[in-house]
């Protein structure tokens, strides 16, 4: 697919080399920005304009597609570069290429600390609407690098991201119960799956002002909130026992903003389900 409504040159797509410059160039500033250099974006992208011949609004712009894929394998983009969607799959395939030149990525100890918005605190947010088809329609190159990149198995295994989200909702909860004068509510706040172990199918018990009980399963990614998360056959019968007080708390963007939503019982309203693994036994 070509891109040319930000190219620049009317009427001509990137080339692969255009695009192959720009997001080494992106990768470059994540390298820095995580060992704490500044980085001056005006001056790249000015360096980044006459060495590509495109204008630096339209380096920006695809700079911004580069956050959008990285968004889609769970890989927190830069600051000020927004995700901006509608691009080529040659950028989806330098981004790939980038990807595995720079592994540590994927396992980056900064991804599992938690970056605000101005509000200083994540946020609470209806949940999307997924809409009911399995279908996944993104371009094959994209679903192949996520694929590659899987960000559900990713986060499942990422123990530091899990805990950092699950520490953070806890956060969350004391203050949302203080705000409304329920300080009683809040010191019975209890993380679960850190003090009683993570046998019983939730992570925090957290309260409405009202007193009513919730049980809060957290999944934490660095996706956007479509992002594939796992339940297990434990979580899901844990919720559908207690469709009342039970809730998946699903954190995303968590570098990025930290907004999260709840899904309640039956999860198959609000979620699309679909088996991944089976446990086989040997007849």
């Amino acid at each position: 697919m070509g891109d040319t409504a930000n190219s620049g040159k009317m009427g001509t797509d990137w080339t692969a080399n255009q695009v192959a410059a720009v997001v080494a160039n992106y990768f470059m500033m994540l390298e820095r920005e995580r060992l704490g250099e500044p980085i001056v974006k005006a001056e790249l992208y000015r360096q980044l304009a006459s060495e590509v011949g495109r204008s630096t609004k339209s380096i920006e712009w695809k700079l911004r597609n580069v956050s959008a894929v990285l968004e889609e394998i769970g890989i927190p983009w830069l600051p000020g570069l927004l995700p901006a969607h509608n691009y080529q799959d040659a950028l989806v395939e330098a981004v790939g290429a980038q990807v595995a030149l720079h592994p540590q990525l994927l396992t980056d100890p900064a991804a599992s600390e938690p970056r605000f918005t101005a509000a200083g605190v994540p946020v609470l947010v209806d949940p999307p609407a997924f809409g009911n088809s399995d279908r996944d329609q993104r371009p094959e190159a994209l679903r192949r690098l996520v694929r590659t990149y899987d960000p559900a198995e990713r986060d499942e295994l990422n123990r530091s991201l899990g805990r950092a989200g699950e520490r953070m909702i806890i956060d969350f909860e004391r203050l949302r119960l203080r705000r409304v004068g329920r300080d009683d509510l809040a010191s019975k706040v209890r993380w679960v799956s850190d003090l009683d172990g993570d046998h019983l199918g939730y992570d925090i018990r957290s309260f409405e002002p009202d007193g009513e009980e919730r049980l809060m399963e957290v999944k934490t990614t660095n996706g956007h909130a479509r992002t594939r998360f796992w339940l297990s056959a434990n979580q899901c019968e844990i919720a559908a026992s207690n469709p009342d007080i039970y809730r998946v708390r699903r954190v995303y963007h968590f570098r990025n903003g930290a907004q999260m939503f709840d899904a309640k019982p039956p999860l198959e309203a609000g979620l699309l389900m679909k088996a991944d693994k089976y446990v086989v036994v040997p007849r």
